[in-house]
C-alpha cells in the first residue's frame, strides 16, 4: 500500500487541529484565523474533541482553557457530559479532569469539578503533550498540580487573559446568542434546532442536541404556551415547527441585506470527532504498514463498521462518499477527502 498510515494517522491529527482552531477562534480564543463558514458551532462539542486533539498543540490546549476560565458559564456543563458519556472515545478522561479542576476554581463554575476521570494511580502520569511523530513533549520545570493529580504531567498553566467573548452576530455563534436569551440550557439548543431545520419530531431533536427525548418533550409543550412554537399532528407523531422569517432580526439589524439574515446549518459534530478518533487509533496499529494489504482492508474495515452509526449520522446532512467496497490506498484516500470535506 503506497499511503503510510502514521503519515495518514498525522494528517488526521493535523486536520482536526486546525478545525478546532477555526472553532475556537471564532468564539473568542486568541490568536487563531476565525471561521466564517456557515456552520452552527457546538461548544461542547469542541470542548470534548479537544481534550483529546489539544494533546497534538499546546497553544490550542492552553488558549482554550484561557477562554474557558473565563466564559465557562456558557458552556453547559450538563451537556458535556451527556454527549461524553453517550460517544466514548472522543475526549481524554484525564484532561477533562485536569480543566474540570482549573475552571472550576471559580465558585461560579463549581459544576466543572468531577467531569472527566484522572489516572487511578501515580504509576499512570505521563506526559500531556505528543509530538507529530507519536512521542511524548519534554516537561519543564514543575509539573501544573491540577494536571498532575489528573495524572498527566505539563508545565504549569498561564492564562495570558486574551479571550474575548463569542461574537453573537456571526452565524456560527447563534447558540451564544440564544444562551444569551434563554439561558444555558435545552430550551437554547432546540430553539436553535428548530430555527435552523423549520419543524421536527421530538425523537430527531433529541439525537441531534444530545438530551433525553422526554426532556425535549416536555420543553417544546411548554415553549408551545408562547405561541412562538407551533405543532401538528402527522399520524401518531406530533411535529412542532418555528416561524423562521419571525425571527431573522437575531442575526442582523432590521434592513440588513438578505444574505446576512440567514441561520447557520446545523451540523452534528460529534460523529466526525468519533471518525476521526477511531481511525487515528486504527493507524497506529503496531506494524500494520507492514501487513498485507488484505489484512489492512479487514481492520480499516472493522473501524469503518463500528463507526457505522456515526457515519449514518453524518450522512443525514453530508455527502458521505466513503463504502467498504473500496480497498487499500483508493479507501484511504476517500477517507481523507470525505473528511476534509467537511473540516477544511
Amino acid at each position: 500500500m503506497a499511503t503510510s498510515f502514521p503519515d495518514t494517522k498525522r494528517h488526521l491529527d493535523e486536520m482536526a487541529v486546525n478545525f478546532l482552531w477555526h472553532q475556537w477562534s471564532s468564539i473568542g480564543v486568541a490568536g487563531g484565523v476565525r471561521s466564517n463558514d456557515g456552520w452552527m458551532i457546538d461548544p461542547e462539542a469542541l470542548v470534548l474533541a479537544t481534550s483529546r486533539f489539544g494533546r497534538y498543540d499546546p497553544r490550542l490546549m492552553d488558549e482554550s482553557i484561557d477562554w474557558l476560565v473565563r466564559y465557562g458559564r456558557r458552556i453547559n456543563v450538563l451537556r458535556l457530559q451527556s454527549l461524553h458519556e453517550q460517544w466514548p472515545g472522543i475526549a481524554d478522561d484525564r484532561v477533562l479532569a485536569a480543566i474540570g479542576s482549573i475552571v472550576g476554581k471559580q465558585s461560579a463554575l463549581r459544576k466543572w469539578r468531577g467531569i472527566g476521570q484522572p489516572a487511578r494511580s501515580d504509576d499512570e502520569r505521563e506526559p500531556l503533550f505528543i509530538s507529530s511523530t507519536g512521542g511524548y513533549l519534554p516537561v519543564f520545570g514543575d509539573p501544573d498540580p491540577d494536571f498532575k493529580a489528573a495524572g498527566l504531567l505539563r508545565s504549569p498553566v498561564e492564562h495570558r487573559g486574551m479571550s474575548k467573548l463569542p461574537d453573537t452576530r456571526a452565524r456560527g455563534n447563534l447558540i451564544f446568542l440564544l444562551r444569551a436569551f434563554f439561558g444555558v440550557n435545552a430550551r437554547a439548543e432546540i430553539f436553535a434546532w428548530l430555527l435552523v431545520h423549520g419543524s421536527g419530531n421530538p425523537a430527531a431533536i433529541a439525537r441531534d442536541t444530545g438530551y433525553f427525548i422526554k426532556s425535549v418533550q416536555l420543553t417544546l409543550n411548554e415553549m408551545e404556551e408562547s405561541c412562538q412554537i407551533l405543532s401538528s399532528r402527522q399520524g401518531r407523531e406530533k411535529i412542532y415547527r418555528v416561524i423562521g422569517d419571525s425571527w431573522h432580526f437575531l442575526l442582523a439589524p432590521q434592513g440588513s441585506p438578505k444574505d446576512q439574515r440567514v441561520f447557520p446549518a446545523w451540523f452534528d459534530w460529534m460523529p466526525v470527532f468519533a471518525i476521526i478518533a477511531r481511525l487515528a487509533e486504527t493507524f497506529v496499529i503496531p506494524d500494520l504498514d507492514a501487513k498485507s494489504e488484505h489484512f489492512q482492508a479487514i481492520m480499516i474495515r472493522d473501524a469503518l463498521g463500528t463507526l457505522k452509526p456515526a457515519i449514518d449520522r453524518i450522512a443525514v446532512t453530508h455527502n458521505w462518499r466513503t463504502t467498504t467496497d473500496l480497498r487499500g490506498t483508493d479507501l484511504i484516500q476517500s477517507l481523507l477527502i470525505d473528511l476534509d470535506s467537511i473540516l477544511g
